[in-house]
């Protein structure tokens, strides 16, 4: 990569003459014309350079770098995930974090043993969900992916749970999520899943960040949410407003309202809630990028699960969401255990929520088609359905949190532009309609073509292993034994036990398959 802009900022802004540049603008010494026409900082970005050295304050300089930094593209560049970079680790955030999980697990003990009022329970779980769709439906889907429009009392009451969620302000929490989206699984994401289950879910914020999260984290859009007082206040003041809303506020209701023990209602409705709330959000960053199926996009590491669907208010259809990060239902059609979704549709029933944004029918399939793993339940198929395992495999249903593809993607590296944010950030292509249907009718027949060869191959295999052993149902029992649940098989052996099985003196299986030509035009 080039020089970064950022840094030829500094170095030219800090320098004491600049004279002139030449005789029309006589703003720059001439000592570094040549330096300047060789950078990688356009005329505009050098006026603002020359802005910035007229400034007499430090502070106001510094400040002026940033916003020229920030503004100036990054150079094409590629980047991926270094696996020997050692991280180092912050040892006051590991200790802290263990303290507050520490005091979560006493608050859960506190509620088992019956210590907590049966109100303190059912208010501290009131708590976790209600908190969580200012970080589902407000960070998230309404303030990072810009996928809908509310109003004013919407927008602030999202950003009052959101505080008293308790996961930093917004500001930070949305620039985390777009660059973690924009850069997915790289060195540049700040909680990289390639470095494994651990760093991906807590890891991360017990160690210092990765040179190019900082690096590429500054390029990263801002400018809307910095254009919001409320936002931009709730940033300013964040550490007074987490101390009243998200310690304060939950601790003192059940001692008011219902005489709650304080130690208790502390532990309980603070340490304990907080805890499960922070842990559920990582699971998004972790287990959602690790188990399950890849239906839209098997080259990247986020999946669908079922489980985390339920458990995280409708975050868990993971790989859909990347895919389509602009989709307010953060998953197809809405797909079932999606609370989130649930409530923004009755949200704007009433008016209160506008402009949803959607991935259309034709770009979900094109993608389906095109990079998915074949487990989708409309385009897929039979055989990738099941290309799944669990834990020692065990009850092999989407709602086992263990259940996942056998097929794993191989660690990406992305240009530095990265993943597209917002449908406006997609080539024309990637929205023009007509050729996406015609690319669509291309791909769902060469699917079917390969579909029925590999399932030709398949009943080859399966007479042959049937042909080894001896008796006149081999076959018959081979496929209902093993593939039982591919009738899609079955049709193409057209094996039944009437009319296609002999067996000779000698013991040799002589296999019929009726219309052989039949398997290549297979209807799905």
């Amino acid at each position: 990569m080039g020089v970064d802009a950022l840094s030829a900022t500094r170095v030219y802004c800090d320098m004491e003459k600049l004279d002139s540049i030449e005789k029309s603008t006589q703003h720059i010494h001439p000592e570094i014309t040549e330096d300047l026409a060789d950078s990688t900082i356009n005329n505009e970005a050098i006026n603002k350079i020359i802005e910035c050295n007229k400034l007499v304050n430090e502070d106001e300089k510094e400040a002026k770098i940033k916003e020229i930094g920030a503004n100036t593209p990054i150079l094409p560049s590629e980047i991926g995930t270094d696996f020997n970079f050692k991280r180092e680790i912050v040892w006051f955030n590991a200790i802290g974090f263990l303290l507050l999980h520490i005091a979560a697990l006493i608050g859960g003990l506190l509620a088992l043993l019956g210590y907590a009022k049966f109100y303190t329970v059912v208010y501290t779980a009131w708590l976790v969900y209600a908190s969580g769709q200012g970080v589902t439906m407000g960070a998230h889907r309404l303030w990072a992916h810009r996928a809908f429009k509310a109003n004013i009392w919407l927008r602030i009451f999202l950003l009052f749970m959101h505080t008293l969620a308790g996961q930093n302000c917004l500001w930070v929490w949305v620039r985390d999520h777009r660059q973690h989206h924009k850069y997915s699984d790289t060195d540049a994401d700040p909680h990289n899943a390639n470095r494994g289950f651990f760093f991906s879910h807590v890891g991360w914020l017990l160690s210092r960040k990765h040179p190019k999260v900082i690096e590429y984290g500054k390029k990263i859009d801002m400018s809307d949410l910095e254009a919001d007082p409320w936002i931009m206040f709730q940033k300013q003041h964040y550490k007074v407003l987490y101390t009243i809303f998200a310690l304060l506020l939950p601790t003192v209701v059940p001692i008011i309202c219902w005489n709650e023990n304080p130690i208790v209602a502390l532990f309980l409705a603070y340490f304990t809630r907080t805890v499960i709330q922070l842990n559920v959000t990582w699971l998004v960053n972790s287990a959602a990028h690790l188990f399950g199926t890849r239906p839209y996009d098997k080259t990247m590491l986020p999946v669908e699960s079922m489980f985390l669907g339920m458990l995280a208010a409708g975050e868990g259809w993971h790989n859909y969401h990347h895919a389509f990060p602009w989709d307010y239902r953060a998953s197809e059609l809405g797909t079932p255990y999606n609370l989130t979704g649930y409530f923004i549709d009755r949200l704007a029933e009433i008016g209160w929520v506008w402009d949803r944004k959607t991935a259309t029918p034709n770009m979900v399939k094109n993608r389906v088609l095109r990079t998915g793993d074949g487990s989708h339940l409309i385009y897929g198929n039979e055989l990738d359905r099941r290309a799944v395992k669990t834990f020692q495999n065990w009850w092999k249903h989407p709602m086992n949190p263990s259940y996942t593809s056998i097929y794993f993607p191989q660690p990406k590296t992305l240009k530095s532009n990265g993943y597209a944010l917002i449908s406006d950030e997609l080539d024309k292509s990637e929205l023009d309609e007509e050729r996406l249907k015609k690319e669509n009718d291309d791909l769902q027949h060469k699917q079917n073509n390969d579909d029925a060869l590999k399932n030709f191959n398949i009943a080859k295999y399966i007479v042959g292993k049937a042909q080894l052993n001896d008796g006149t149902n081999d076959v018959v029992n081979y496929v209902n034994n093993n593939i039982k649940h591919s009738p899609q098989i079955k049709s193409t052996l057209n094996i039944s036990e009437e009319h296609v099985m002999e067996r000779r003196d000698t013991h040799e299986l002589r296999i019929r398959l009726r219309q052989p030509s039949s398997i290549f035009t297979h209807e799905t």
